[in-house]
Formats: structure tokens, sequence, C-alpha cells
């Protein structure tokens, strides 16, 4: 289903009212976001583009009834024209050569104001908004969802028509071409020829030719939400030992998946998982690399916080990231009351279908297996 601007303009004024609690627990009367997830969160995927230092990006000021961008005049223009037009925002405007600083002196002289960055005498709000910002909207899982059709078509694209000899750099390349294509931002890009996944697990993208297998990997970002997906590739027949990893990877990713619930925690989800690789060569391999992380508003966000682990909840999102050995299977997914939602599923690609303790069947990329 389209999303509206009247779609979108409901969600922003959800937004803005669920901020009044924050305001009257703070103390405050306003509060200014200047955290590029922070406002992308309050904007609902307001996009700023073009080269920006952090101390001329545009933010949200708001008391939890009206609203206003606070940006440059280097910027207003556009960013009404394309971005907030018909939203409900005000401008509160600086001149670049003034800047910011001398400004938000003025703005905030005299006000009971909370903030996201550290200004003197101003309390910080980040982890207040922390739990806004963890659980997605329904206005933002429809653009969840979208993005994750984008990522996971633009690697599956990449993935099934690369010549074979490329090298790892030219099918990254391939890879971010199509997504900028289709107005996504390519954020991280990995592809791991050969089996170097084995020594490097996050080995990026080099001049390795591509000869036997490929992992292909993108983390791709729009209306500042972020999804992360790979798919892997051989050239002729799975090499064995690439094929045994691969499968341990799609049954701790079903694993994963299984226990991807409200309540639960990562860490708890992770050593659960460890159970497929008990008693072989891959036996330890958890110890090489985190599981997963938090996903959403942040590319990857570590939630296993020393002695403060934080729980699942319905609306949140994970990337589920199985390495073993030079194998890895990728995917990000919705948490729900009911069973997690992949935003990456498979496309015009094989897979494995894998049932964990008897729930329900889930399909899990397998390799693609090409012609030299």
């Amino acid at each position: 289903m389209p999303l509206s601007p009247a779609d979108r303009r409901a969600d922003i004024d959800a937004k803005q009212a669920a901020l009044l609690p924050v305001l009257r627990s703070l103390g405050v009367d306003t509060l200014a976001l200047f955290m590029p997830a922070h406002v992308a969160w309050f904007t609902a995927g307001m996009n700023v583009p073009g080269l920006i230092p952090d101390t001329e990006r545009p933010g949200v000021y708001t008391n939890g009834q009206s609203r206003w961008l606070v940006c440059s005049n280097a910027d207003s223009q556009r960013l009404f024209d394309e971005e907030l037009d018909g939203l409900g925002f005000q401008l509160k405007e600086w001149h670049w050569e003034a800047g910011r600083s001398d400004f938000l002196a003025y703005l905030t002289d005299g006000a009971r104001v909370a903030a996201d960055r550290p200004f003197p005498g101003i309390p910080l709000a980040n982890e207040h908004l922390r739990p806004l910002l963890r659980v997605l909207t329904p206005f933002e899982q429809l653009q969840y969802r979208d993005l994750g059709a984008l990522v996971a078509e633009a690697v599956e694209t990449t993935a099934r028509a690369f010549a074979h000899g490329r090298t790892e750099q030219e099918v990254a390349a391939q890879v971010g071409h199509r997504l900028l294509h289709h107005g996504v931002e390519p954020v991280a890009l990995s592809v791991t020829a050969d089996g170097r996944g084995a020594k490097y697990r996050r080995a990026g993208a080099g001049p390795h030719p591509v000869t036997r297998t490929a992992v292909v990997q993108a983390t791709g970002s729009r209306d500042g939400l972020f999804v992360t997906c790979s798919r892997t590739v051989s050239f002729g027949p799975v090499p064995p030992d690439f094929a045994a990893a691969h499968d341990l990877a799609v049954k701790q990713a079903g694993s994963y998946r299984s226990w991807t619930k409200p309540n639960k925690t990562m860490g708890a989800i992770g050593v659960a998982g460890r159970a497929v690789l008990g008693g072989g060569p891959f036996e330890f391999d958890y110890r090489l690399s985190p599981p997963g992380y938090g996903a959403g508003r942040f590319a990857a966000e570590f939630l296993g916080r020393p002695g403060a682990e934080e729980v699942l909840a319905a609306g949140n999102a994970v990337v589920w990231q199985p390495r073993v050995g030079p194998a890895a299977v990728v995917d990000t997914l919705l948490v729900t009351d009911a069973e997690p939602a992949a935003v990456t599923p498979p496309g015009e690609w094989p897979v494995k279908r894998v049932v964990v303790r008897g729930g329900p069947p889930q399909d899990i990329a397998d390799v693609l297996v090409r012609d030299v």
C-alpha cells in the first residue's frame, strides 16, 4: 500500500505527542533535536543530502504541540519544497555566516529546553528518546519493508549477474549502483570471495577476484532507516567444505529467528543458537563475531549492555548474521507479537526450508549455483 503525505503527517503528529511525557519528565518546555537519527525519526524520514559539517546540520525544535525546522538559510528552501511541505512545520532559520551556535544561544535564552547534543546547562534527552526510536511505528514498518525489498533485490540481482572473475570491489560497485538507482544510500558493502570469510569476519571488499564463491552483503538506508542482507553465489558446484558451513549457518539463522520474540534478548538468542554448532569443526565460531545487532534507525546497534541487556519488543528491528567458517547468512527481521517478519526475504532465489522446534517453516536463502 503506497504511503501518502497524510500518513506521514499523522506519524509525525503522533511522535510529537509522544514527546510530551518526555518534556514533563525532564522538567522542560521544549526539546531541540540535532542527531540525524532523532531528526529522521521525528520527521518520518527527512533526507538531508550534501556536504554538511555536524555543526551546520538542521534540526527540530518542539514544545509537544508545535514544531519547527531549525536550519541554515542554505537548506531551508529545499527542505520545505522537497521534504516538509504540508507536514505542519514552521521555520527557525539562521544565516550560514552567523552559524548555528549563536543562533541556538539566542533561541534557548531564558527557555527551559532539553537537547540531544551536549550544550552548557541543558539536560540531555537521549535516554528518554531511545525507547521511542527502538519501536518502529506502523508507518515506519511499511517504509522498512519497502526498503528491505529494494536492498534484497539489489543484492540478488547483482549476485545473479556479475561476471566470473570480477573483483570484490567491482561486485560491490554494482550493488551500490543498483541501490542508488532506487534512491537507497549504500551504507556498507561487503563482498567476500572464495572463502575469505573464514579468516576475516568483516572483510569489506578488496581487489580479490571471485573464482568459486562469493558472499555479497549490503546495508542500505532510506528515510533514515537501515536494512542489511546477504546472498551467496557459487560458480560451479558448491565446494563441500563451504556447503557444510553454509548449511550450518542456515540452521543457525533458523534458530535465531525461532527465538526472535518479545521479551527475549539477543544475547540469550545467540547462546541458544550455539547448539547448532556443537560437537563439530565450527563449534567455537561464535567467538569470532556477534550473532546480530539491533537495526531500524541505526545500521547496527549493540543491545547487550553489561548487566542491562535490552529485551526485544514488537516493532523492533534486528539483523541476524550467523557466520560459520567461510559462510554467512544475513537478514533483517521485524519482531512481532507472533512470528518475526522477514524484511529481506529471498525473491527469485533458491531457499532452504527450515523448521525449528515444531514451529512454522522458514525459507532462508541458499547458495545460488551459477555456470562458470
